[in-house]
């Protein structure tokens, strides 16, 4: 890790504007004590203040690689009092040469000089710890973003998985009934095997460009619930009859792709499969404030749905909107005498950086 105050301009500025303040302390406290030396107590507070600037640059090292959590106690002691004492010593023996270099011909000052070494000691001591303390808070701070960062990272991967699993449970199930369609229609009707063929083909291909989870346009989801309509309509006839009061406003407005493929699967499951008669479905949809409603309701037997269970369609759906959106209020079921009811909404509003946009 490179040192922060040399990698990072922000803190370098706040590094030397930090020195200036104390320069600037110590050219009054030193006028202070030795009144009428001005330009001594520039001299000096520059050469002292500048030696542990660049000191306190070097330090970082000794922190960097004495980690408490790696290391024990006494170590960690022992590490930063001969760093410490080498960083005092090598600055207050720079400074004394220098100081006493430039004002030689002051015995006044170079007494002071002399009385007050056990006092700037102190002080090289008390900058030290300070300098430490503020370059082990930088390395905490970095280590808890890197952490969030990859907490993050490892909850898209697992959000894009858990994605995967759902939208696997799908197209295989889709497939194997459609394959065992189009198995049973070459040996009675050929053409509408063909036809079949032609759908499930232009079906899978919209599939493997939604392969991941993007968003798509309602119209563009409804023109592929078209054509999973036209595989199963070759399947069941006119027993499968689809409504639909689409409001033209909603076309354009958007949702996760292949969302409503498990809903109409359902729905043909338990409104179609054992009835004899006209089945009727519809989907519906509307807009209201900042959400796409789009309904599906069937026609059912209450019977057959006790007897099946409630499938993996609702389920996947239900899962899929809850990881995407992270709501869990999106997806309403209600059973109106013979009626089963689905209710989906969209929020539109959401922004999903890297997995929805």
């Amino acid at each position: 890790m490179l040192n922060p105050i040399l990698r990072n301009r922000r803190i370098s500025l706040g590094y030397i504007v930090i020195w200036l303040l104390i320069a600037l302390s110590q050219v009054g406290i030193v006028t202070y004590f030795f009144p009428g030396h001005i330009l001594v107590s520039v001299g000096e507070s520059l050469v002292f203040n500048s030696l542990y600037a660049i000191i306190g640059i070097g330090i970082w090292y000794p922190v960097y690689y004495t980690d408490l959590e790696k290391n024990r106690i006494t170590n960690f002691l022992t590490n930063h009092l001969a760093s410490s004492s080498l960083a005092v010593g090598l600055w207050l023996w720079l400074s004394y040469l220098s100081l006493t270099g430039l004002f030689s011909s002051n015995t006044e000052y170079i007494e002071l000089l002399n009385r007050t070494i056990p006092w700037r000691i102190g002080v090289g001591f008390l900058f030290y710890i300070l300098l430490i303390s503020n370059y082990y808070l930088l390395i905490y701070y970095q280590n808890f973003k890197d952490k969030l960062t990859k907490e993050s990272e490892l909850k898209a991967l697992v959000k894009e998985s858990e994605l995967s699993s759902l939208k696997s449970q799908i197209n295989p199930h889709f497939l194997f009934n459609s394959l065992n369609s189009i198995s049973s229609l070459t040996m009675i009707s050929p053409e509408k095997a063909q036809d079949m063929v032609i759908n499930l083909s232009d079906f899978l291909r919209y599939s493997l460009s939604n392969k991941k989870e993007t968003l798509t346009t309602f119209e563009n989801e409804l023109k592929n619930i078209e054509r999973y309509l036209s595989i199963e309509k070759i399947r069941f006839g006119k027993r499968l009859h689809v409504d639909k009061n689409i409001h033209p406003s909603t076309l354009n407005l958007h949702l996760p792709g292949l969302i409503l493929q498990p809903i109409m699967e359902n729905a043909i499951k338990y409104g179609v499969y054992e009835s004899t008669s006209q089945s009727n479905i519809l989907i519906e949809s509307t807009v209201f404030e900042t959400i796409l409603e789009v309904k599906v309701s069937n026609e059912y037997d209450p019977d057959f749905l006790v007897k099946k269970g409630a499938g993996i369609g609702l389920r996947n759906v239900t899962s899929r909107l809850r990881i995407l959106y992270g709501r869990e209020d999106l997806v309403k079921v209600a059973k109106k005498e013979n009626v089963f009811e689905i209710t989906m909404h969209f929020p539109q509003e959401e922004v999903f950086a890297g997995t929805l946009k």
